[in-house]
């Protein structure tokens, strides 16, 4: 709308009272009484007539002015008149609003290219404020904060506005990444009825929404952008993602894999520096095109513990300028600790020392008790040897070819070059695990005669299974009863992923060295931990607790308990070091570690905003809305205040004091008090 309009038409037929004005004004006063000693000569005289009628021209006097003006405001107000949202800041719309604040907090909002030199929160913040402060009694808002840790915060009157304010006031951006089509959809959960719903998206432009959840809502939405969003200044070089893997030569060297992008439309040419526990032990100069990548490799320093790829320039978000690794944690750590029972290397140690987090440390099968620390592991493989069953590890076991005359379960024979005919591919062991065309050897495998505590996983032609689970002692175990080295798995790629899955499924998670900007830390601790405390860089430390530990149930019992017992911390929007702590039941501390959040995201470091998110969030209708709906302010409070000053002018005017008056029109001679 545009322009002015009359809400209530009607109300026109009020300036009826301006006529009426006039006639009241045309009529002839009534005579002032006033006392006179006698009306003995008023008889005899013959005063000139003056008055022919009762009416006469109306006055042109500031009464009738006056008069006439509080007419005319009042038959106006009637009519109700408004305007356009521009006129809305005078607090006079025609009806109540919810207004719902989507308030970007993400990583890219940390970013200082701002016209104020602020961070792009801070002047999102402001501008949130401000919106805030044009609500009044009757209205209701909510505010959405978008981020790795979404929060929502409500108020509904005006007690509740002044206090949603000063958290507003107080708040830090969350950081992480923005999900804007979970706040669209939760957004159009929270539209009241009755109410003028008004979504408004205060952010630096740089999310994605999809038009389809755009066209559902049934409300309005307004893009309140900050920060540059094009041009030089929104430029950025970022670091969004670091690796440590094995080399492929050397299972004991870590090799370091760094990935930088430059989110610029203009090539630039950056140095890049390798920090190993504090020391600078490389430098190099990478040279980027328009929205390039680049993958650079270091091998790191033996004993390094903690590594930082560092890219040395000055752009609009710092924080993604550097990320770093934990290679290495402290005594009493939270890595998978693995021992390998084995005499040879084989590719099953490579398998086992290529997982994320895992320290293996290698014994050969004559250490009876297991170099005396068989109870400080997380997992025990046995390879070509059984454990002894009078002195079992305190840990979970993997029996790789184990000699049938060490285990306790009965054999039926010998297969020869047996092959595979049933395949559970449901089972999390198996997941993403491809067996076709793998064959397990010609040697003879045993045949093995399973209980209903064992479960078979994968079944062979000859009637006995070439991988199964079950329990061992009270430890839970998986067998491959075959031998890898006539086989030809250990070749295949399915390989390293069954190695990972049965790791994962026996032993407790290993503390990563890193977790993705936002990704939530998933994570399932030791037995005999009843909490996990996390530290983030700021603030106060959570304790997650857990569920009793479910080793002695069986079944989907024991699956609902492991379930529960997995850590899950959402809260990485920050970028940092983090420390985990495992606690036992009486809050002593079992083992501990570090991981490290980095700020270097594909989404969150591009810095540049979409084109297509105006276009996109435009089309959101409110319910029956043609596309021409705007914000109106109502006028009528404003004219009837006039109106009422106004009266005070004509109440002001009427009581001032008259210099001269003439009651009568006659004239007459007063009494003297020598007359005749």
């Amino acid at each position: 709308m545009s322009g002015l309009e009359l809400l209530a038409p009607l109300g026109i037929l009020g300036l009826i009272a301006v006529p009426v004005v006039v006639v009241l004004h045309m009529r002839h006063t009534t005579p002032l009484l006033r006392p006179v000693p006698t009306l003995r000569f008023w008889v005899a005289a013959q005063p000139e007539r003056t008055e022919q009628t009762r009416f006469r021209r109306p006055p042109l006097s500031l009464l009738l002015l006056l008069h006439l003006l509080i007419a005319l405001l009042l038959a106006l107000a009637l009519t109700r008149p408004a305007v356009a949202e521009a006129w809305a800041n005078l607090g006079l719309r025609t009806e109540p609003r919810h207004l719902i604040l989507l308030l970007d907090g993400s990583t890219s909002m940390a970013a200082r290219d701002t016209p104020s030199g602020r961070p792009r929160f801070e002047d999102a913040r402001a501008v949130a404020l401000g919106r805030l402060d044009d609500l009044r009694e009757g209205d209701a808002a909510t505010v959405v904060v978008l981020g790795t840790r979404t929060q929502t915060l409500e108020a509904t009157d005006t007690g509740g506005f002044a206090a949603l304010r000063e958290r507003v006031r107080r708040l830090d951006a969350p950081g992480g990444r923005a999900d804007l089509n979970a706040a669209l959809g939760l957004s159009k959960d929270l539209l009241l009825p009755g109410l003028d719903d008004r979504i408004v998206l205060v952010s630096d432009g740089a999310l994605a929404a999809d038009p389809g959840i755009v066209a559902e809502l049934d409300a309005t939405v307004e893009l309140e952008r900050v920060g540059a969003g094009s041009g030089p200044a929104a430029g950025n070089v970022a670091i969004t993602d670091l690796a440590s893997r094995a080399a492929p030569d050397n299972p004991d060297q870590a090799m370091l894999y760094a990935r930088v992008v430059n989110f610029s439309d203009a090539s630039v040419t950056v140095p890049l520096a390798l920090i190993a526990d504090g020391i600078e032990t490389d430098r190099r100069e990478v040279t980027l095109a328009p929205g390039e990548a680049a993958e650079r490799g270091w091998p790191a320093p033996p004993g390094t513990r903690d590594v930082t790829v560092e890219v040395q320039g000055a752009d609009a978000l710092p924080d993604d300028d550097t990320a770093s690794l934990v290679l290495r944690q402290e005594d009493a750590d939270l890595s998978l600790r693995i021992l390998l029972v084995s005499d040879v290397a084989t590719p099953l140690a490579r398998a086992l020392q290529a997982l994320d987090g895992a320290a293996v440390t290698v014994e050969p099968t004559n250490m009876a008790e297991l170099g005396g620390s068989r109870n400080a592991y997380d997992l025990v493989v046995y390879e070509n040897a059984a454990p002894p069953l009078d002195a079992l590890p305190n840990a979970p076991l993997l029996l790789v070819n184990p000699p049938p005359a060490g285990m306790p379960i009965p054999t039926d024979g010998t297969m020869t070059a047996p092959t595979m005919s049933s395949f559970r591919a449901q089972d999390p062991l198996l997941q993403g695990v491809d067996l076709a065309g793998v064959s397990f050897g010609q040697q003879p495998t045993p045949r093995y005669v399973l209980d209903g505590t064992q479960t078979a996983l994968v079944g062979a032609a000859e009637g006995g299974p070439l991988l199964f689970r079950g329990v061992l002692g009270g430890r839970p175990v998986v067998v491959l009863p075959f031998d890898l080295a006539q086989s030809n798995l250990p070749s295949r790629v399915a390989f390293p992923i069954l190695i990972a899955n049965i790791a994962a499924a026996l032993a407790p998670s290993p503390l990563p060295a890193a977790v993705p900007l936002g990704e939530p830390l998933l994570y399932r601790p030791r037995g005999d931990a009843a909490t996990v405390r996390v530290t983030p860089p700021e603030g106060a430390p959570v304790d997650l607790p857990l569920a009793a530990d479910g080793q002695a149930a069986t079944g989907d019992e024991a699956a609902a308990v492991d379930r529960l017992r997995q850590v899950a911390f959402a809260d990485t929007g920050r970028s940092g070091e983090y420390r985990v702590a495992e606690l036992d039941a009486a809050g002593n501390e079992i083992a501990g570690g570090r991981l490290v959040v980095n700020a270097g995201h594909a989404t969150e470091s591009d810095l540049r905003a979409r084109a297509e998110l105006p276009n996109v969030l435009a089309t959101a209708r409110a319910s029956g809305d043609d596309g021409s709906r705007s914000s109106v302010a109502d006028l009528w409070p404003i004219l009837v205040a006039v109106a009422v000053a106004v009266l005070v002018l004509e109440w002001l005017v009427a009581l001032r004091p008259r210099t001269s008056r003439q009651p009568f029109a006659a004239s007459y001679q007063p009494m003297g008090t020598g007359g005749r």
